[in-house]
Formats: C-alpha cells, structure tokens, sequence
C-alpha cells in the first residue's frame, strides 16, 4: 500500500480538515478520513463503467486506430454534506497482453479525473497482479485535477496484470456534483496507455482516449 501527498498539501489538508472540524493526522490520516467519512456521507455505492476507448497503434509500414475496452470498478458516497471528507475508490478490471502482438507491454498508464468541487487530500493503492518489481507510481497534477498511475513493467505477454486499486481522500467542496472520470485530452496526455513490444523486438505506442470523458462516480455535495 502506497500513500502519497506532499508536506505542503498535507499541512493545507490538515488546516481545511481543521476548519471543519475533522481530525487529519499525516500517516495516519488514511484511517481517520475513513471513520470521518462514515458519520458525515452516506454509504458508498458501487459501479461497474465501461469504457470505450480508440487507441492509436503504429506497424511496420503505418498507424492505425483500433477500438479497445475496460471496465472501471468504482465506489463512492452517494451525497456527503459540504466541507466534509468522504473517499472514492477506482480499480481498473485485469487484462492479458496479446501474444499473437506482444512480446510485452511497459509504462502501463491509467489517468484518472478528479472531481471539480472537491479538494484532493491524499491517496492510497491496494492490490495489484503481476505488476514487476518496480513499485506503482502515483502523480497528481493539482492544477489539471488528475491522478495518473504507472507501471513500469515490462509486464510479459500472454500473463494476466491488474493495476492496483486508488482510493482517492477528498474534502468536498460547499455544493454540486462531485465527479470522477477518466482523465487524458490528447495523444500526449491519453487516458489509457502502454508502450508495446512488437514480435519484431521494436517498442510501439498504444495511447487510448474515450470519445468523451466517461464518469465513474457521482456524489452530490449538500
């Protein structure tokens, strides 16, 4: 399990926390949230989401887009009351890298959209199958409202992976809809993505986007 947040981010957290009336103690703020959680959102629901993607791929000679698909699992409060914490859970369904294309896949990414009237606290990772040695990483771009997970890999053809479960602690914001959904704009910034090693030895991209941005949970401030 991996937490992450910066000690500027954590001390803003602990004083907006502090502001409502809820404890936030770093390291160990994880378990406080979620006992906070409970007295102030209702019980979490659970979703299954799928997702459409198209997803540029190179071959020898050219580039193609081809149709690609997951399904999101998420958990989140239904409503929680303003200024409050609650947490949301995303975990991506587990996939089988190709062998027929593959030799392997690494950089495996996932970007996901944080909600707009929610302030992000901090995170943590659970779970995960055949992910290689090198430990999941975590980046939150505050400004874009984006958390984006990697790994690195390489992770082999033909072997089931899954990328770990992010629980995401937020603070709500005073109203609205608190959303998440998945993140990316652009085949520089795709929503899903890996670098594929071709049968021939040569790294390829596969950068997916959905059509539109797809939400994965909704939980109504107020």
């Amino acid at each position: 399990m991996t937490t992450g947040m910066t000690w500027s981010r954590r001390l803003l957290a602990a004083a907006a926390l502090a502001v409502v009336g809820l404890a936030a103690v770093p390291g160990t703020a994880g378990a406080d949230t979620g006992r906070s959680a409970t007295a102030t959102a209702t019980p979490g629901v659970t979703t299954a989401t799928p997702v459409n993607y198209s997803c540029y791929v190179t071959f020898p000679g050219g580039s193609t887009t081809v149709p690609f698909s997951l399904t999101f699992t998420s958990t989140a409060p239904e409503r929680v009351a303003a200024y409050r914490s609650f947490s949301v859970t995303l975990d991506p369904q587990q996939w089988t890298p190709d062998p027929k294309f593959n030799l392997d896949v690494r950089n495996v990414t996932v970007r996901y959209r944080l909600p707009a009237n929610a302030w992000y606290v901090w995170h943590q990772l659970s779970g995960g199958l055949n992910l290689g040695s090198t430990p999941p990483q975590v980046k939150v771009d505050y400004a874009a409202r984006t958390l984006t997970v990697t790994v690195a890999g390489p992770l082999p053809a033909n072997v089931p992976f899954d990328l770990p479960t992010v629980t995401v602690y937020l603070l709500s914001g005073p109203s609205g809809v608190a959303q998440t959904a998945t993140g990316g704009t652009s085949l520089t910034d795709p929503s899903w993505s890996w670098v594929r090693t071709d049968l021939e030895g040569v790294q390829r991209p596969f950068d997916c986007n959905p059509a539109t941005p797809v939400v994965f949970s909704s939980t109504t401030i107020g």
